[in-house]
């Protein structure tokens, strides 16, 4: 078996070109597309479909693509463990996260592991949309919600807590709520819709058990919390936000929070990463990292990292 054939595979998979293949490896394109051709002649079976847009894997070629990826990632952990500096935390890793999620909480703690692992290099993108974690090669993804895919294996960050929040200004101009029973015309909300949370309950639960389903319209829908939060400081409507995004305007007196003997559902955060055999050092160093440094600001009370 030519294993140099089979990481050519894998750069053509996660390119999505023989071109820049090539470009990536430093050869030609003729060499990468005939190293290519002799695995697939070596192993009797098409792996890739070629047109003259694009690429894609057949069945048995995602199925080989597969276990390269495993065995790249055993040769190189191999790699790793045979050298001179085999604790050393080295290579990259591709992280994404929704974008209050990073621009928040995450973020800053990637930068700290950045600064203490000179060595690695991440590819950190910060978005709302829905994501194939083994299809795009994600090797974190900080999930908002669950999911359940037995290809994928999660740890828990934290169980966040939401609020329902409102600005003085507009209660005065609106007029004021006691009970979720008061939220009728004319009161509106400010409305999120991303992937991260179109499956989260809106609903809101007292200590007897009674259920109250938040339904109102909207003048405003926007995709991010943070700009759910700047149109409720604004006086656009009443929203529902993360509990540790409101705490320094409830504060400062910027936002109230209604409701206090009703209580949201919680949501879960959590890390989730390819179910593979042997999971890179490096991966699981990030990993534990950002367990732990959640953990010690949340016990310090210093979460958002930043203000909106």
């Amino acid at each position: 078996m030519d294993f140099n054939a089979l990481a050519i595979l894998v750069k053509v998979v996660e390119l999505g070109s023989f071109t820049q293949a090539a470009e990536a490896l430093g050869m030609t394109k003729s060499t990468v597309s005939r190293k290519v051709s002799d695995l697939e002649r070596n192993l009797g079976v098409r792996l890739i479909t070629r047109s003259t847009r694009s690429l894609k894997l057949t069945a048995e070629g995602e199925r080989f693509y597969q276990s390269c990826l495993l065995a790249k990632d055993i040769m190189e952990q191999a790699e790793v463990e045979i050298t001179a500096h085999q604790e050393l935390i080295q290579g990259d890793l591709n992280v994404v996260m929704p974008v209050e999620l990073g621009h928040q909480v995450l973020g800053p703690y990637i930068n700290e592991f950045i600064k203490l692992h000179p060595h690695i290099r991440v590819h950190l993108e910060m978005s709302n949309r829905e994501v194939d974690i083994i299809g795009e090669g994600i090797d974190l993804y900080a999930q908002v919600g669950t999911r359940k895919d037995s290809n994928l294996v999660s740890r828990l960050l934290t169980n966040a807590t939401r609020v329902v929040a409102a600005s003085p200004a507009y209660l005065a101009e609106t007029g004021t709520v006691t009970a979720p029973s008061d939220l009728r015309p004319p009161h509106r909300q400010v409305k999120v819709y991303n992937q991260a949370v179109k499956l989260l309950s809106w609903e809101l639960h007292d200590e007897e058990g009674d259920v109250f389903n938040i339904d109102l319209p909207y003048r405003l829908r926007v995709n991010t919390i943070t700009a759910s939060l700047q149109a409720c400081l604004d006086g656009l409507g009443i929203a529902v936000l993360p509990t540790f995004l409101c705490r320094p305007h409830f504060e400062s007196g910027s936002l109230m929070q209604l409701f206090t003997d009703w209580q949201m559902p919680t949501v879960p955060i959590s890390l989730v990463y390819a179910n593979r055999t042997l999971m890179p050092k490096r991966l699981r160093t990030l990993i534990d990292y950002l367990v732990t440094r959640l953990n010690e600001d949340m016990q310090h009370g210093v979460i958002p990292k930043k203000n909106v």
